[in-house]
């Protein structure tokens, strides 16, 4: 038990008094013209560049019409399984999969207006941005749609050359277009581009399911003259002759594409220089807990980690709407100084409280890993007591963030927990692009508790977890594992751990809280 009252007050607190003002730039007109002059700038002087929007200081948000792509592959536990259930084996073979698609997304975007934002698992998000500063325009839109039948070609291609075929991929894409915002939350290997608005939000729900195939929202939809489908309708997909006609309709596709990107693939195979996806090269060990202290740089796919976890998405509900509701209101800084605030504190009761780990933030949402027990095997019991503390410790935050920032009311926080053997690592293209990834059934299994939650602020554990649950904790979360409005005192009572200071477990007496660059907010005064 580590999360303490006076000490979250005073971290948040401290995360708002050290806040920059948030800057809100336009793309097309304010943002886009210094960039290519810096673009410019550094090519000459021979540094590295990077894609707009990828690295942007903490104190700047840019709005920008984007069209938001996301690639699911509905396959994913065809690899990830192995009769059913996880093994070492099965656990290579996935992430094998999935370093082969990273890589092929990444590869086409660096050769394409496209730019990829994150890799989740079993999907992919990336971005076209409309340069024209009046909404997204047909030619953007092509623009997406190229990138799609490239990606698709490149991914087909490197399968059967690069893989024998072994590793085949089926995807259904979700692709919606309108206004968002831009912001950045990361450093060095960790960076996190986030697009925050309606448009994201909708193109990752078109593209959940299990049907392969191209889902497009309305917006794009009557952008194309085709006839609506209703709100968030998953049954129908764009007939594929038509896609391959629109995808096909500029002069300025490159038809060569896929073939120059292979060909440059095959070579660095044969050099050594990119991973033979035919020879297995993942190699993985237990991590002694804490989890904080895993360093991402550090970790390849010949270094991975493999072990049982707890693995905890906790997201925050309502704010799509709430962005949105700002973006028309012009209040964009106020909510993005909130979501800093709240975030920092979210990886600080997780990271510093309780020993876990953050793998990622996904838009509003965080997702970290937590275990208890020694370098040899990991305490499951004491694993899921431990995360009930972090759900009650990442409630009670939530909600002194409320009460400060004093402008976020209407937000919730919903928590989803599972335990299972999982692999954490790095893969795809090496170097600042290269992805951190926790990736198992627990982790989508606790992704979709998050998502079972039907009330506001609840916490909800998976199966597997529930059966470790420590019966003094059986009264809070139920039968059923849900647990409403839980605070960090309330799962302390139930454990009948009542001791007002608690002593802090060994390891926290030798690290300091993970500050990771606090952002600022100023919602209201306090």
């Amino acid at each position: 038990m580590s999360w303490n009252e006076h000490a979250a007050r005073a971290r948040i607190r401290a995360l708002i008094d050290d806040a920059p003002t948030v800057e809100v730039r336009r793309f097309a007109d304010e943002y886009f013209p210094q960039y290519q002059r810096r673009r410019q700038k550094l090519v000459e002087d021979g540094g590295r560049t990077t894609q707009p929007l990828f690295d942007l200081p903490k104190g700047t948000a840019v709005t920008v019409d984007t069209v938001q792509v996301y690639i699911k592959i509905t396959n994913y536990d065809e690899y990830r399984l192995s009769e059913g259930r996880e093994t070492e084996a099965s656990h290579e073979r996935a992430l094998r999969f999935l370093h082969l698609y990273y890589s092929a997304c990444d590869r086409v975007t660096e050769r394409s207006p496209a730019q990829r934002i994150d890799f989740h698992g079993s999907r992919m998000h990336a971005v076209v941005l409309d340069r024209s500063g009046t909404g997204v325009t047909r030619e953007t839109l092509d623009e997406a749609f190229d990138f799609i039948r490239d990606f698709r070609a490149v991914a087909d291609e490197a399968n059967k050359a690069l893989a024998n075929s072994n590793l085949t991929a089926r995807f259904r894409i979700g692709v919606d277009i309108g206004r968002c915002v831009a912001i950045n939350n990361g450093t060095a290997l960790e960076q996190e581009p986030l697009f925050l608005g309606s448009a994201a939000n909708h193109a990752a729900k078109l593209a959940d399911g299990d049907q392969p195939g191209i889902y497009l929202s309305d917006r794009v939809r009557a952008m194309l003259s085709l006839t609506p489908m209703g709100e968030l309708v998953f049954s129908d997909q764009i007939n594929e002759d038509y896609f391959q006609e629109v995808s096909r309709s500029r002069l300025t596709t490159d038809e060569g594409l896929p073939r120059s990107i292979l060909t440059e693939w095959q070579d660095e195979v044969r050099k050594s220089e990119a991973m033979d996806f035919t020879d297995p090269r993942f190699s993985f060990h237990h991590k002694e807990p804490p989890l904080s202290d895993i360093k991402f740089e550090d970790l390849s796919p010949s270094n991975s980690i493999r072990m049982a976890l707890l693995s905890t998405y906790a997201d925050i509900s309502g704010y799509t709407a709430y962005i949105d509701s700002c973006i028309a209101a012009g209040e964009i800084a106020d909510a993005v100084k909130a979501l800093f605030v709240i975030r920092a504190e979210l990886q600080n009761v997780f990271e510093h409280d309780f020993g876990g780990r953050k793998v990622r933030f996904i838009g509003d949402c965080i997702h970290g890993v937590l275990a208890e027990g020694t370098k040899l095997d990991t305490d499951m019991r004491a694993t899921v007591e431990s995360g009930a503390k972090c759900a009650g410790g990442l409630h009670s935050s939530f909600s002194l963030c409320q009460q400060e920032l004093k402008c976020v009311d209407q937000l919730g926080l919903n928590i989803g927990m599972e335990v299972g053997h999982t692999p954490v690592t790095r893969i795809g293209i090496r170097g600042i692009r290269s992805v951190r990834i926790a990736s198992s059934v627990a982790t989508t299994l606790s992704e979709q508790m998050q998502s079972d939650c039907e009330e506001r602020n609840q916490s909800k554990f998976g199966p597997t977890a529930m059966r470790h649950l420590p019966a003094k904790l059986r009264d809070l979360f139920g039968d059923d594992g849900v647990a409403s409005d839980i605070s960090f005192s309330e799962v302390a009572t139930a454990l009948s751990d009542f001791s007002a200071e608690p002593a802090a477990p060994a390891y926290l007496r030798s690290h300091t809280p993970a500050r990771t660059e606090p952002p600022r907010a100023h919602c209201t005064h306090r």
